[in-house]
C-alpha cells in the first residue's frame, strides 16, 4: 500500500510542499529555536547508475536489508535566498538560509548551516524546518479555512 501525499501551498495559494508525512505529526523544534518549527526531513538524491558499480541483479542479504523508508518530501518552486540569515538564540547563534515561496516570497521555512554542528561546512540539505503558520493544506484550502491560522 502506498502512503498518502499531503500538499502544502504558501498563504497566497502556490504549491510549495509535497510529503508522505503530514506535517502535523513531524517533531519540532524546541523552545529555545523560537519559532517551534515543523522539522521536515528531506531524503537523500536518489542514486544515479554512475553511483555504484555493483551488479543490478545482487540483492541485499537478510541480514543487510534495510525496511523502505515510507517518508519522502519535495520542495516544490521554493527558491532559496541567497542572503543568509543569522539569529541569536539562547544558546549562541544560528545561521539560516531561507526557503522563500517561489511566487510571493514570503520565508516558508529554512535550512540550518553545517557549521554549528562541528565537523561539516554550508547549508544542510537533509531537513528542512517549516514555519508555523506560513503554510495550508490543499484540504484546508478547498474548505476555505482562514489561511491566516496555523499549519494543519
Amino acid at each position: 500500500s502506498s502512503s498518502p501525499i499531503h500538499i502544502y501551498h504558501c498563504l497566497c495559494t502556490h504549491l510549495v510542499v509535497a510529503t508522505t508525512t503530514s506535517l502535523p505529526s513531524l517533531a519540532r523544534r524546541s523552545e529555545s529555536s523560537m519559532d517551534r518549527a515543523y522539522i521536515l526531513p528531506l531524503p537523500p538524491p536518489p542514486p544515479t547508475h554512475d553511483d555504484s558499480d555493483s551488479d543490478i541483479d545482487a540483492k541485499p542479504s537478510a541480514s543487510t536489508a534495510k525496511p523502505p523508508n515510507t517518508h519522502y518530501a519535495l520542495l516544490l518552486s521554493t527558491v532559496l535566498n541567497k542572503k543568509t540569515q543569522i539569529v541569536m538564540r539562547t544558546d549562541g547563534f544560528e545561521k539560516r538560509y531561507l526557503q522563500l515561496c517561489g511566487r510571493c516570497r514570503l520565508p516558508i521555512g529554512y535550512q540550518l548551516d553545517w557549521g554549528q554542528y562541528g565537523g561539516k561546512e554550508g547549508r544542510r540539505e537533509d531537513a528542512v524546518y517549516l514555519l508555523p503558520g506560513g503554510l495550508v493544506s490543499t484540504e484546508d484550502m478547498a474548505r476555505g479555512k482562514d489561511m491566516s491560522g496555523s499549519i494543519g
